[in-house]
């Protein structure tokens, strides 16, 4: 009964690690691959040279076999280290320097096995027929020697995968266990050495191997190579980028923690469009897709960041399909994307001003002249004087509207260095100097903007212009958290959209139809956004993403500030 025990447990282990090496070569990792068929291999015939001295075999015959045993045994450990060096993302297995000292020590051990029958320091082997016919091995001291110095190898490769698998941020139980089993098999070892009863003095540790093997590659093979990748965290780690992998039904399974900061939701098991919902509105975007469609915006309370979103196809585990997302930090270069685009869109409506006003002009003009020429002609020199002052009246305004337009242009370049400005003694002001026909003024809210003075003031006088213009009774200013809006009571505009505001031309007063486009490109020249709505007595123009201080003492001083 006991050698039919022990036969059979060495068969078992030496089948199982053949069964393992057929499947492994569906590991995609090279170097996973290359390391664990070493292992199993070497294990097989490690387990099939133990299963030999149980076999009515001549004595030397058995000798021979149990030290190519040995030699597999200690190929074993090369495999092992090689294995978790790969499997958990690190290049100890490529390094050449640790390859080299691998080679030399494997080749001196070796060859003090193989050479035992000369100096005798390593075993020795003799056939009993108690209590069964079987090889009864006695193991010197340069084999405890050299089996410490391998266990301790093997160690540090199990130390490598525990560290992984607590590290990952997937389920890593049965792996554990997996692992676990694999150090089992050398309590049996000591007891032996210990001469328990039933234990002969053989080396059970091609089982454990064949039980590691066979739960990784056939029971929890996912979950094996899922780890496998995951165990790049490290290398993850070492991109100051947010990267997200998730696989083809968009659920993460790995993230860096550059990612974790950026994303706090994000976890394994989730979907990206709950992780990272930023993120995942601009997934899939290509080099030809539009700029916008590669860029997300990402607000965490410290302000908006722009993001570059790249992403790469990989393998990831048994799905074999995937996507490593990539969110690199490109605000500085978004925005002076964002404000060339700006410019460019400026640039466009100046010239549409610039055409449009240069038309009206030259049409007026022309006309103007014309019937000047008539009333010479006619000897009516008061008529001929009339058309010659309103020539001259919309050359002036031509003139004007270009002199409006350069300086928007200047106006309209991003700011850069804002000051510190209070909101209703600076409102105020701008609005006395803009304002010629008294339009009654109500501030409401207290506390300072971050604005450039000079944009500042003209983006108040134009509110204050638009609401003479639009024969307001009335222009209120508030203040309220990020946002400033103006409302111009009594007026109204003479279109169906109130956005029109802002385009060249929307409203039925000439110098109100620049009025708008101006507080639009002083308001964005800031970062800020603008939008005008409908209101029961007026119109609102609400101007969003200011930043703002509250006042800093109750005697009302703070700076006006300049820029």
């Amino acid at each position: 009964m006991l050698r039919t025990l022990h036969v059979a447990a060495f068969a078992l282990a030496a089948s199982g690690c053949l069964a393992a090496l057929w499947r492994v070569r569906r590991v995609p990792h090279d170097g996973i691959r290359r390391g664990l068929a070493g292992l199993v291999g070497a294990s097989g015939v490690w387990a099939t040279a133990e299963l030999v001295t149980f076999l009515p075999l001549p004595r030397p015959a058995v000798v021979v076999v149990y030290q190519v045993g040995l030699v597999a045994g200690l190929t074993t450990v090369g495999a092992w280290l090689y294995f978790c060096s790969a499997y958990t993302g690190h290049d100890y297995h490529l390094n050449p320097l640790y390859r080299r000292i691998a080679a030399a020590v494997f080749v001196c051990v070796s060859t003090l096995k193989l050479t035992n029958g000369l100096h005798g320091w390593y075993f020795e082997l003799e056939v009993v027929t108690t209590p069964f016919r079987h090889a009864n091995i006695d193991l010197l001291g340069l084999h405890w020697l050299t089996t410490t110095v391998a266990y301790s190898l093997t160690a540090v490769g199990t130390y490598m995968l525990f560290r992984t698998f607590v590290r990952s941020n997937i389920d890593t139980t049965a792996l554990t266990v997996l692992v676990g089993l694999t150090v089992v098999p050398v309590v049996p070892n000591v007891m032996a050495a210990f001469s328990v009863p039933g234990l002969l003095a053989n080396n059970y540790e091609p089982a454990g191997v064949a039980v590691f093997a066979l739960g990784a590659l056939y029971v929890v093979d996912g979950t094996f190579e899922r780890v496998t990748w995951t165990s790049h965290r490290q290398l993850l780690n070492s991109i100051n980028d947010a990267v997200i992998v998730v696989d083809g039904n968009d659920v993460v399974r790995e993230f860096n923690d550059a990612a974790t900061t950026l994303f706090p939701g994000v976890d394994a098991g989730s979907s990206l469009s709950a992780a990272a919902p930023e993120l995942a509105a601009h997934a899939g975007a290509t080099a030809d897709d539009t700029a916008d469609s590669r860029f997300c915006s990402v607000d965490r309370g410290t302000g908006t960041r722009h993001y570059l979103v790249t992403e790469t196809a990989m393998t990831i585990g048994p799905e074999r399909t995937g996507r490593a997302l990539v969110a690199t930090d490109a605000t500085e270069a978004e925005r002076q994307r964002r404000a060339a685009r700006r410019q460019s869109d400026q640039l466009e409506g100046f010239s549409t001003a610039v055409a449009h006003e240069l038309r009206n002009t030259l049409s007026i003009a022309d006309g103007s002249v014309d019937l000047a020429a008539e009333a010479v002609a006619a000897g009516d020199e008061e008529a001929a004087a009339e058309h010659l002052e309103r020539t001259d009246a919309v050359t002036d305004r031509m003139i004007g509207v270009a002199e409006t337009l350069m300086q928007m242009a200047r106006l309209s370049q991003r700011v850069t260095d804002p000051a510190t400005l209070r909101f209703e003694p600076t409102v105020r002001e701008a609005v006395r100097t803009a304002d010629d026909h008294d339009v009654r003024l109500a501030v409401e809210g207290d506390g300072r903007v971050r604005a450039c003075s000079e944009r500042w003031s003209e983006l108040v006088g134009c509110a204050a212009r638009l609401a003479e213009e639009l024969d307001a009774a009335e222009l209120a200013a508030t203040l309220s958290g990020d946002e400033v809006r103006f409302r111009v009571v009594g007026g109204q505009l003479d279109c169906a959209d109130p956005s029109t505001l802002f385009d060249y031309g929307a409203v039925p007063h000439a110098e109100a139809g620049l009025v708008g486009p101006n507080i639009r490109a002083l308001a964005q020249a800031h970062g800020w956004e603008v939008e005008a709505t409908d209101r029961d007595a007026g119109i609102e123009i609400r101007v969003s993403g200011v930043t703002t201080e509250p006042t800093a003492d109750a005697d009302g001083r703070g700076a006006t500030g300049d820029d």
